[in-house]
């Protein structure tokens, strides 16, 4: 519990007496002792509930203005009962004002943020169960969900308002959390979400083309991106050198005195302090050579493809960054799983005498494309197929761009829905295939399922299927509406059909 004036008090006086148990930007979860922020939002404005959020029982309700002078001013209603505080531009506040309420213990616990186009989701998994192989307890913040490792609960953003934000790093505290990986999207660092979170450690995977429909460029997605690096707790800079943005970055942080850079790299770059040489892929995973500033050692990951070397690069450096042993990490590599809908293999118990395996994967970008074929050929025995659609209502620019990267890497496209929302699936589909230079050599199949199905059918031995774009998701959006649609489950249930086991 705090009161309103304590918890105002960095900002403005509030002269008020009322205390409060919880903040919340959901009217429907308004309970008595409530404090209800009320912000403008994407698609709904949160002022429009400050009546309901009364009726409910708030205490009192802060609420954005944009216009300066009103800033601190009280008005009450109903009956001068419940005060509404205007704060000036709330939304760029909200972060510090939720840290204020939910106050963190900095020397607790070690906070790793992770921005990039891709990879976020894998590097934040492997940081948290690097920790935990290594007798830490470590919570993750993401796509998967938010919670303790092994105890996710599924969320619907990769980065959380900044409320619910606040209050789930308090709660970590509470369990003990010793390292908290934390994906960081380029919504979230827009928007201010992150603001009062004391990351220590920092690391960029890469930057290719997503979300444009949002920053409109990718100068403005890259810019977004790199806000993660000027916050003033940051100690450690770690960076993707192989990527020609992550370099860029290196070299303009390395000047920087408050702060150190440290660069990763699969390609042994000149730039880089921890990389990798001599890696040899095999059907079990990867086998390398890793140096770092203090050493020399081996990686033996059960991961497939360079990308995911790179994850796994990413995931040590971090964690060698804020201070955990090289060799005790790289000991514990071999024990890794992957990360579920991350290059997740489902095959056949007989598979290398006469088997196809499937690789469900949440590529959803060109580049993502790109990386997952170029990852899986090094495995693959035969042909390399790749199954995939677009989604609805997003970034339509990309659509033919991941045709294109699907048959410059893949030898057989199959072109089907992801989420087409409130699109025309055959629209979508459509413009998927303008990108394709031979499009009378790819297969069109508008229902995923029989899509994955009929390339199942028609795969040979040593064939290995990517299902690409749905990943750890369970469920498609088709007409505004979700329904159940798992396709790890389903990828593992064709296999078992086939007398196979999900690996």
């Amino acid at each position: 519990m705090i009161l309103i004036k304590d918890l105002l008090a960095p900002w403005f006086h509030y002269a008020g007496s009322e205390a409060i148990d919880q903040m919340t930007l959901d009217s429907r979860q308004v309970q008595t002792g409530s404090l209800f922020v009320a912000v403008p939002g994407y698609q709904v404005d949160g002022r429009e509930f400050i009546d309901t959020a009364i009726q409910q029982g708030a205490a009192a309700v802060l609420a954005h203005t944009d216009e300066p002078e009103h800033h601190g001013q009280v008005s009450y209603k109903p009956q001068g009962s419940v005060p509404v505080i205007s704060f000036f531009q709330l939304t760029r506040q909200l972060s510090a004002v939720a840290g204020q309420c939910y106050p963190l213990q900095v020397s607790q616990t070690k906070f790793i943020g992770i921005t990039g186009t891709n990879g976020k989701t894998s590097v934040s998994q492997l940081i948290a169960q690097i920790a935990e192989l290594l007798h830490q307890k470590a919570a993750v913040m993401g796509t998967l969900g938010n919670g303790m490792w092994g105890k996710l609960v599924e969320t619907g953003n990769t980065t959380a308002d900044a409320v619910t934000l606040a209050k789930q790093l308090a709660k970590f505290q509470t369990l003990g959390a010793q390292i908290c990986a934390m994906e960081v999207s380029s919504h979230g660092l827009v928007q201010g979400r992150v603001e009062a979170v004391p990351f220590e450690v920092a690391v960029f995977t890469n930057l290719s083309r997503d979300h444009l429909d949002y920053h409109g460029d990718m100068d403005a997605y890259g810019a977004a991106k790199k806000r993660l690096f000027t916050f003033p707790h940051l100690k450690s800079a770690v960076l993707n050198v192989d990527d020609a943005v992550g370099e860029q970055w290196f070299a303009e942080l390395s000047t920087q005195p408050s702060k150190t850079a440290l660069g990763y790299s699969t390609q042994a770059s000149k730039f880089a302090d921890i990389f990798t040489e001599n890696a040899r892929y095999h059907y079990a995973g990867v086998d390398a050579e890793i140096c770092w500033p203090r050493g020399r050692g081996k990686i033996q990951s059960p991961l497939l493809g360079e990308f995911n070397l790179s994850n796994l690069l990413a995931a040590l450096a971090a964690l060698y960054a804020a201070g955990e042993n090289m060799e005790q990490m790289l000991a514990v590599v071999p024990q890794l799983k992957a990360v579920p809908g991350r290059m997740e293999k489902f095959a056949s118990a007989n598979e290398q005498t006469k088997g196809v395996s499937l690789v469900v994967d949440y590529a959803h970008t060109p580049d993502a494309i790109e990386q997952a074929l170029k990852a899986l050929r090094v495995h693959c025995r035969r042909k390399l197929w790749c199954i995939f659609g677009c989604g609805g209502d997003r970034d339509q620019g990309k659509r033919p761009l991941m045709a294109r990267a699907a048959e410059q890497y893949a030898d057989c496209v199959v072109v089907t829905s992801d989420n087409p929302r409130s699109e025309s699936p055959e629209a979508i589909i459509a413009q998927v295939v303008s990108g394709l230079e031979m499009p009378q050599s790819a297969t069109v199949i508008a229902e995923r399922k029989d899509a994955i199905q009929k390339a199942l059918q028609n795969a040979q031995s040593g064939d290995i299927l990517l299902l690409a774009g749905k990943g750890h998701e369970t469920y498609q959006e088709v007409a505004g509406q979700k329904r159940f649609y798992d396709e790890r489950q389903f990828a593992a249930e064709i296999m078992s059909n086939a007398q196979g086991a999900s690996l």
